[in-house]
């Protein structure tokens, strides 16, 4: 029984190795779960990992005996091996869990926008809201919405800054940062495996051409836009001095859409498993940033309230009682309000939620022998 007594493994130590124990197969089980993602990225990225534990390992090793009596008690080697896993295993993790969270982030948040219901008892607006990069379930469902309003007898408002020979180069300066929008979006619905909304627009194209009536380009023109901005530097001299930010930020706009272009061309040569990992990591950050509320924009006064009140005079004009409208969603507030100003009796008559972002059904089967 003495000796018994003496042998026991003390009450402090049992828990250390109980935690070390549990510690050792989390960090195993996260790098197992990350490494198949790591390797579709690419092996290398795998070895490079392996090289840079085997290197860091030296250094974990001899802070951790330096610092523990525990680790100098057992030979050096053990101890190595054990920092290199360690490091390994950290490093692998930290690799993986973005890419993971990218990939569930959409559906833990899942990206939405309006479709609302509008009406002053004359007149009937649906809203819709848009996003110029999205699934293709979404846009497909727009699209159906739209043919079923035709046959409704609504009329059909698009969004879209009008081009003009006299204003073109100030909105590319100004507001594009000398690009070319639509190229941008266009890029980045290729690199987030999203479509770009114009495209589904098409599907319209032959009533378009049969009655053009029905199909309104409700937008205001770029030279539309340089005016009223040249209206705002006059009224306030502070307005010029308070959109040069903006503007700046447009152009690193336009810059971060050339990173784009070289990354698209960099996916060009990659496997479809490198795709799909590029896909979940942009479709994931481009979820978060357009699901927080926007700081106001020093230009939001040409981008938007003047937009807004433009679209609001076009429909107080309108002698049709049916109107639908698809335009970003940021519009609609504002849009509301300007209405409101007009008619006090417009409000919203109800609201359905449309989620914009998701990944890309990829269903296959195998036909029977």
């Amino acid at each position: 029984m003495a000796n018994a007594a003496t042998t026991a493994v003390p009450f402090g130590a049992r828990w250390k190795l109980r935690i070390s124990a549990i510690a050792w197969f989390l960090l195993s089980a996260g790098f197992l779960l990350g490494l198949p993602v790591l390797l579709d990225v690419s092996w290398l990225i795998v070895a490079a990992l392996l090289v840079i534990a085997l290197l860091l390992g030296l250094l974990v090793a001899w802070l951790l005996r330096l610092v523990f009596g525990g680790q100098r008690r057992q030979p050096f080697l053990i101890s190595y091996i054990k920092a290199v896993l360690g490091t390994l295993f950290v490093f692998g993790i930290g690799l993986a869990i973005p890419i993971y969270y990218a990939a569930v982030y959409t559906d833990l948040k899942p990206l939405t926008v309006p479709q609302a219901t509008l009406s002053n008892g004359k007149q009937t607006i649906v809203f819709q809201g848009m996003m110029h990069v999205g699934s293709e379930p979404f846009y497909k469902g727009v699209v159906y919405d739209l043919e079923k309003a035709l046959t409704e007898g609504y009329v059909i408002y698009y969004e879209g800054v009008r081009g003009s020979p006299q204003g073109d180069q100030w909105f590319a300066d100004t507001l594009a940062g000398g690009g070319d929008l639509s190229a941008n979006y266009k890029m980045l619905s290729d690199v987030c495996g999203l479509k770009f909304q114009l495209d589904y627009f098409q599907m319209l194209a032959a009533d378009m051409a049969a009655h053009p009536e029905r199909h309104v380009a409700a937008d205001v023109s770029t030279a539309d836009m340089m005016h009223e901005y040249e209206r705002l530097v006059a009224a306030d001299p502070g307005f010029a001095t308070r959109v040069q930010p903006a503007k700046a930020d447009a152009t690193a706009t336009t810059k971060s859409s050339e990173s784009i272009s070289s990354l698209i061309s960099l996916l060009d040569g990659s496997t479809a498993e490198q795709k799909r990992i590029a896909g979940y990591a942009c479709r994931g950050f481009l979820t978060w940033a357009l699901s927080g509320a926007d700081a106001p924009s020093p230009l939001d006064p040409v981008l938007l309230d003047y937009r807004n009140r433009a679209l609001a005079d076009r429909i107080a004009k309108d002698t049709h009682q049916l109107i639908y409208i698809t335009y970003g969603a940021e519009h609609l507030p504002g849009l509301l309000k300007d209405l409101q100003a007009i008619d006090p009796a417009w409000e919203i008559r109800s609201v359905k939620w449309q989620r914009v972002v998701e990944a890309p059904d990829d269903v296959t089967g195998q036909l029977a022998n």
